[in-house]
C-alpha cells in the first residue's frame, strides 16, 4: 500500500512537472538588452567608421525598378552619441522610478563630434523653465551619457540651429560643457 502511495505521488509529480515546464512563453518583442547586445553585429566597420549600403531609386525611364545601393561611411561614435540622445529623449524604461531629463515632445535636430566637442541640436520643445536642480540634474545626464564615448568630452547645445543661454533659466550653456563644468547663470 506504501509502495502504490510512492509511486502515485512521484507520477503526480512528474505529470505536473511536466505540464507546467512548457507554460513559460517568452515574447519575442522584449528580448533583454543583453541578448540585444550579444546579437548586435555592426556591417563593415573599421577604425571607428561603418560602412553602410544606402540604396536609392536608381531608374532612368520610370517604367522599370531598379535599386541602386549608394555606399556611406558613417562615425560609429557619431551614431552611438545620436542614439543616446534618441534615449534621453525617450526617458527611462516604464518600470523603472527614474524621471526623464527632456520633454517627450523634444526633437534631436542633428548630432555631429567636433574637436572632443558634442554638438546637438534640438528642437525648441527642449527649453522649459525649470529649477536649478531639474536643469543642472538634465544637463549632468547629458553630458554623463555622452561622455562615456572616447571622443567626446564636452557638449554644445543648440536649439532650432541657433545658439541659446540657457536650456531650463538657470545654468549658462552658451558655450560647450562638461558634467563638472556646469556654470550658473549670472542674475
Amino acid at each position: 500500500m506504501k509502495k502504490a502511495i510512492k509511486i502515485l505521488v512521484c507520477s503526480i509529480l512528474v505529470a505536473s512537472t511536466m505540464a507546467f515546464s512548457g507554460c513559460e512563453e517568452k515574447d519575442e518583442k522584449s528580448v533583454t538588452n543583453k541578448e540585444k547586445l550579444e546579437n548586435l553585429k555592426l556591417p563593415l566597420e573599421k577604425d571607428g567608421f561603418i560602412q553602410l549600403g544606402i540604396y536609392f531609386d536608381g531608374t532612368k525611364d520610370g517604367s522599370t525598378v531598379k535599386v541602386v545601393k549608394d555606399e556611406r561611411i558613417v562615425n560609429k561614435e557619431e551614431l552611438i552619441g545620436e542614439t543616446i540622445i534618441q534615449e534621453l529623449i525617450k526617458g527611462p524604461t516604464v518600470k523603472s522610478e527614474l524621471k526623464p531629463v527632456l520633454p517627450k515632445e523634444t526633437r534631436l535636430l542633428s548630432f555631429s563630434i567636433k574637436d572632443t566637442i558634442a554638438y546637438v541640436n534640438l528642437s525648441k520643445e527642449a527649453k522649459i523653465n525649470m529649477s536649478e536642480a531639474k536643469e543642472k540634474s538634465c544637463l549632468q545626464s547629458i553630458a554623463a551619457s555622452l561622455t562615456q564615448l572616447s571622443s567626446i568630452k564636452k557638449i554644445k547645445l543648440t536649439l532650432e540651429n541657433n545658439d541659446i543661454d540657457t536650456i531650463g533659466g538657470n545654468f549658462d550653456v552658451s558655450k560647450p560643457f562638461s558634467k563638472e563644468g556646469l556654470t550658473l547663470l549670472k542674475k
